[in-house]
């Protein structure tokens, strides 16, 4: 017997002591820390030809230390979120205010088109003279009646009132604006608080694989202190797994903190929030809907205004006709006067050195480039919605090819672990490489699917709006 140990190297003689406790680590600790997210993840993973089909989200492996909230229907939440979202928003309420003012304009505007009446009265001590005529002295008293119409202006007013009008039309379109800008605001809020969410739990599960690594450890220094280095090397890696999940919870709390500022106290739970954005629309689709966006519409809107003004501008050079009726009646001491007239007035601007004609053309160069604005708008909205209609493509696609690797990388680790606590041939750092790098995995294929679930919110956006599918009968 003592001839065959000292055949053993001090190497092999470590090997011998540390066989038992990485035994049982491999049976029992191994087996009690085994996360069950990659089957998970593969049952829920994008399949092929994500585009038109449904991606469902990443499930997650239930964890102590988080609260799972009662499931709610997923689009159920999303409807919640988008109308507590409008309902609450101050800024709405006053573009609102604004679209009732620009109605107000254009009623201004027509009325300024319709026959206008005026009183007036004056009443005071005075006196009066005439040739020939004694000094008239007493109470004076006068009224006045002045009626007018519009005969004539060019199309003046009409086009002013169209402008008003138009104006009026944007500010609508810019009330839809602002709730949809709103709802994906929430929606993206609520998202982005989802995968922080999942972060923290697949770094949770980081943890919890160190700790019980970290016990392991502990039970081979204690029959090996030349070992201590590895324990050490362990605890590290669980502290620095704990910094990322703490780093990630403090996150998720500052976008809740966002999210009860858009929707209030009743914030829907996160579990499965992201799955009806998991539909990518045809690009096709999109852009036809595209047209219609609010948005486009307002500018829209906008640009005919501008050509509507610079038409009033350049009708407010031609001549002004009005008829005109008028009666005065005045009484001072025993004098009494009454005048009536009726006819027309008529107004036209000769000579101005030039300001009508360069406000006109001030204002044609101002419809030119609105219209232009809006063009180069165009261009720049078709190619942003293929940008992030690729996105979205591309995003499900890495989270499907995510899935596969995730597959590799578990039986990487579980190989890798297997050889070092069993066989002993690998060391602790080939193991804590392998698991940094199989979490790490995961860590991509959660932000894979969020940026996807990102841009397809963008695509709606961009499209019909997420306000008419979210809450289409929001006031």
């Amino acid at each position: 017997m003592t001839q065959s140990m000292t055949r053993l190297s001090r190497a092999a003689m470590r090997s011998l002591l540390m066989v038992p406790a990485l035994c049982l680590l491999a049976q029992g600790a191994q087996a009690s820390c085994n996360d069950d997210l990659l089957s998970q993840v593969e049952r829920n993973s994008p399949r092929n030809g994500t585009k038109g089909k449904a991606v469902q989200p990443a499930a997650r492996a239930p964890e102590p230390a988080f609260t799972q909230p009662p499931q709610m229907d997923p689009q159920l939440q999303l409807q919640t979120l988008a109308r507590e979202a409008v309902r609450r928003s101050a800024q709405i309420g006053a573009v609102k205010l604004l679209v009732e003012a620009a109605q107000y304009d254009v009623d201004e505007t027509r009325g300024a088109g319709l026959p206008q009446m005026t009183v007036n009265g004056t009443m005071g001590p005075g006196t009066s003279r005439y040739s020939n005529v004694d000094w008239n002295h007493g109470l004076y008293a006068s009224a006045s009646v002045n009626m007018s119409g519009l005969l004539y202006d060019g199309g003046r007013n009409k086009q002013l009132t169209e402008w008003r009008r138009e104006l009026a039309g944007a500010a609508k379109f810019s009330l839809q604006t602002a709730r949809e800008q709103v709802v994906l605001e929430a929606v993206s809020t609520a998202v982005e608080r989802n995968r922080y969410r999942l972060q923290a739990q697949v770094f949770q599960q980081y943890v919890r694989k160190m700790g019980c690594l970290v016990d392991a450890l502990e039970q081979i220094v204690s029959e090996d202190r030349g070992r201590a280095s590895e324990l050490v090397q362990a605890r590290k890696t669980q502290a620095q797994a704990e910094l990322q999940r703490d780093n990630a919870l403090a996150i998720s709390r500052q976008i809740e903190i966002r999210l009860r500022k858009l929707i209030g106290d009743q914030v829907p739970p996160s579990d499965g929030i992201s799955s009806p954005l998991t539909l990518t629309q045809d690009v096709g689709e999109v852009l036809r809907l595209a047209e219609q966006n609010t948005e486009l519409r307002q500018l829209r809107a906008q640009a005919d205004a501008s050509q509507r003004y610079a038409e009033a501008v350049d009708a407010g050079q031609k001549p002004q006709v009005n008829w005109v009726v008028s009666s005065t009646g005045s009484n001072t001491g025993d004098t009494k006067a009454l005048t009536a007239q009726a006819g027309l007035s008529f107004s036209y601007s000769v000579l101005n050195g030039g300001s009508a004609k360069a406000a006109a053309a001030a204002a044609a160069k101002r419809a030119d480039s609105a219209r232009q604005q809006y063009d180069e708008y165009m261009n720049t909205r078709v190619a942003r919605i293929a940008e992030v209609h690729d996105s979205a493509i591309s995003s499900f696609d890495r989270a499907k090819r995510y899935v596969e690797v995730l597959k590799d990388s578990d039986r990487v680790r579980s190989y890798t672990f297997q050889q070092w606590s069993q066989l002993g041939r690998r060391s602790l750092f080939d193991v804590m490489s392998a698991e940094g790098d199989h979490f790490n995995l995961r860590i991509a294929y959660v932000n894979a699917l969020h940026d996807g679930y990102q841009a397809n919110a963008q695509l709606r956006s961009m499209g019909a709006g997420l306000t008419g599918w979210l809450a289409p009968d929001t006031p």
